[in-house]
């Protein structure tokens, strides 16, 4: 007999009696059939790979829109692992678990922060700006330069983004160059919700920086491009170094004496004929007047008069400081107030003696002395000083009382400046 093998099929030809060589191959053969079988029918059994499942393209059609969308449903809610015994065509036997291949998790929410500084030149600071232009990038410069104005560098920035639309978010912040110990720029900074992710110098937009972070790429990535120092001071630094070079008594002092000199004096022509003028305060409501919880007050059309609702319990003492004669004339008519405390308004002082003067004709009049504002003399209508204003039942009246005469040797008012002109500068 021979003995032919065609594939898993066995094929005898009858002959004379049966070697024993053939008997061996024939028990071979048997053990090859009996494993097909075992891998047709665990193939037969076995669950479909995920490949073959139903997808969103092809759910609705799968049985039936129902069915299709309670798998599409599944599908979002619970997406199937990928497994390397089923979805690769692996038979693995019923103790051996499957090994999941997870998904890559989705990323952070990233922000990108570009330390910059003058250094660079005006021409690479515009490029790296319009660069950024319709992205979400801040832009930050340490300090100014040592002694430079922080109005000068608000100037200078202000040219280097002129013609660049939309405007990139640009600000001066040294605490995030402190924090990252930046001493070249540009750097470019990604930071997530956690704190900074990664970082990179030499480079500004942050294309490669996003890349890598989605790479899982985390630290400081090296140099990535021409990077320089940072010519800037630190601003909290020069500020605080200034503020120790100041001589604050030598300001305050200068503040002082500038007063005087830029103070605005609404002067007024010296009385030369006592007389007696009456003030009526009664107004006309143009419209209802409202509380804020919304009762009306005054109607609209509604006279009302101030001294029927508020006592007016001052003396209004309207002089000029500059002239002695003023000033002693106030006194007198202070001291003639009865229940009416005295309320002093001085047109105008010597300048030349500046606070001194104030507190010299304070120590004569025992009161403090304030200058008459413009809103002031316009309400009681003064014309002349030195003149008196008091309450007399619901009108004011407005005495304009001539000067005293002073003693023999007392200096006359300055001639430099007129009481009868108002003096401005």
């Amino acid at each position: 007999m021979r003995c032919f093998s065609t594939g898993a099929v066995l094929i005898l030809v009858l002959a004379p009696p049966v070697p024993a060589a053939c008997a061996a191959d024939a028990l071979g053969l048997r053990a090859i059939r009996d494993q097909a079988h075992a891998l047709d029918a665990a193939a037969r059994t076995a669950s479909p790979p995920a490949w073959l499942r139903l997808t969103p393209a092809t759910a609705g059609a799968a049985a039936g829109d129902s069915l299709g969308r309670s798998a599409l449903a599944r599908m979002q809610e619970a997406p199937a692992a990928v497994s390397a015994c089923t979805d690769l065509g692996q038979l693995c036997g019923t103790g051996q678990d499957a090994v999941p291949v997870t998904r890559p998790a989705a990323a952070p929410d990233v922000t990108y922060t570009v330390l910059v500084s003058r250094s660079l030149g005006a021409d690479a600071l515009r490029a790296i700006f319009r660069a950024a232009t319709g992205l979400d990038v801040r832009f930050l410069f340490r300090g100014v330069a040592p002694g430079e104005p922080l109005m000068d560098m608000i100037k200078a920035i202000h040219a280097l983004l002129d013609g660049i639309d939309p405007v990139p978010n640009v600000a001066i912040d040294p605490t995030v160059f402190r924090a990252a110990g930046a001493t070249v720029v540009p750097l470019l900074i990604a930071r997530g919700p956690a704190g900074e992710l990664a970082r990179v110098t030499g480079l500004s937009a942050p294309a490669w920086l996003r890349e890598q972070i989605q790479a899982g790429a985390r630290g400081d990535l090296g140099v990535r491009g021409p990077a320089v120092a940072i010519s800037e001071a630190d601003l909290i630094e020069e500020l605080q170094r200034r503020a120790a070079a100041l001589d604050l008594d030598a300001l305050r002092a200068g503040a002082l004496q500038r007063f005087w000199q830029r103070a605005t004096f609404d002067a007024l022509p010296v009385v030369t004929v006592p007389r007696e003028r009456t003030i009526d305060p009664t107004i006309t409501a143009s419209a209802d007047v409202r509380l804020p919880d919304g009762t009306t007050a005054i109607q609209a059309g509604q006279t009302v008069n101030p001294l029927d609702h508020v006592p007016f319990s001052h003396r209004l003492i309207v002089f000029d400081a500059s002239d002695p004669r003023q000033v002693a004339t106030a006194h007198r008519l202070g001291e003639t107030a009865s229940a009416q405390r005295p309320l002093y308004l001085a047109t105008a002082f010597d300048r030349a003696l500046g606070w001194d003067g104030l507190r010299t004709v304070e120590d004569r009049l025992d009161e403090p002395v304030y200058l008459l504002t413009s809103d002031v003399r316009t309400r009681f209508g003064l014309e002349r000083v030195p003149a008196l204003v008091e309450a007399r039942g619901r009108v004011f009246v407005v005495h304009e009382v001539l000067p005293d005469d002073l003693p023999t040797g007392t200096p006359a008012p300055r001639a430099e400046e007129p009481l009868s002109v108002e003096s401005k500068q």
